[in-house]
């Protein structure tokens, strides 16, 4: 999508260049969105905060929340980048919206998986990273075609933001998935979980913290924190269960890669043996690629 590839540039401009250039940079690319989403409009007024315009910060924050109708979960707003605002009046109005409608939308937040008729043999499960949903997670996988495999996608009923949801470290992932797939697990030949982001770090908890079969797991641009804590268990717990695994992401992804690099270390000392593909030049995103690596996995693997 146009706006990850904005975001990921201009997390690139903030770590090399600065706040300043990586502000002027996004907002001279805004015209080339559709909309500006609630995760835009946080890098506006975060950046605009932190390269001294603080003005500029409370009239993106006032457009999204009081004019937009947008809210947040009220960790962002102890964001230290917010440090130069949090004391007006016009951001505290700004959060107590906020923080009524994030309120209000936790009353009826729910899961929701796309599943609701078997049309395949196979099942394959689609979870989305942080900030995102369904919707973007389709967007990636429009274009992959399985045979015999039915692709579906199970939306986190944590709030990120308007719109966007998300897989916390000590949240409610293995309950949300378990409650699924407890549900269909029966009805297909075989699973498989595939995740972008923190949707990896959802699916290794599941499969720690469950006996639900899973045949495979693809892990895309893989932020699994759970590694560092209880990797070794991981990957024997893979290994013991014969699950398959395709791990994909960029060299250039700088919160991700280490990560997949102690995944990596750790299966070599178990012995547990996964495909892995590592792109050059690519940052936190979803592989262009894609259809390729994922039916060359299905076929090999002969799921």
């Amino acid at each position: 999508m146009i706006e990850d590839k904005i975001l990921d540039e201009t997390l690139g401009l903030i770590n090399g260049s600065g706040t300043i250039d990586a502000y002027n940079f996004l907002k001279s690319n805004l015209s080339k969105l559709n909309e500006i989403s609630s995760q835009v409009y946080n890098f506006l007024y975060c950046l605009a905060a932190t390269s001294h315009n603080e003005e500029e910060a409370l009239e993106w924050l006032e457009e999204a929340i009081l004019d937009k109708g947008i809210w947040y979960r009220p960790e962002v707003f102890e964001d230290e980048d917010l440090e130069s605002i949090v004391d007006n009046e016009r951001f505290k109005v700004c959060v107590g919206v906020s923080e009524e409608r994030y309120n209000n939308e936790l009353k009826t937040a729910c899961t929701k998986f796309t599943l609701d008729s078997v049309l395949e043999e196979n099942l394959l499960v689609v979870l989305h990273g942080n900030q995102q949903n369904n919707v973007i997670s389709q967007s990636y996988w429009s274009n992959v075609k399985l045979d015999k495999y039915q692709i579906e996608y199970l939306q986190s009923k944590e709030l990120d933001s308007y719109n966007l949801y998300r897989w916390d470290e000590d949240g409610s992932a293995v309950e949300q998935l378990e409650q699924n797939l407890t549900k269909v697990s029966d009805m297909f030949q075989n699973t498989i979980l595939s995740g972008f982001s923190a949707g990896c770090n959802a699916i290794l908890h599941f499969i720690i913290e469950t006996d639900i079969k899973i045949k495979g797991i693809i892990l895309n641009s893989p932020w699994i924190p759970i590694i560092e804590s209880q990797g070794r268990l991981i990957v024997e717990t893979l290994k013991e269960k014969k699950i398959k695994c395709l791990l994909i992401c960029g060299n250039q992804d700088e919160d991700c890669y280490p990560l997949y690099q102690q995944f990596n270390a750790l299966a070599e000392e178990v012995g547990y043996e996964f495909q892995e593909v590592i792109e050059d030049e690519v940052g936190h995103e979803y592989s262009r690629d894609l259809y390729k690596y994922v039916s060359g996995f299905v076929s090999q693997n002969k799921m």
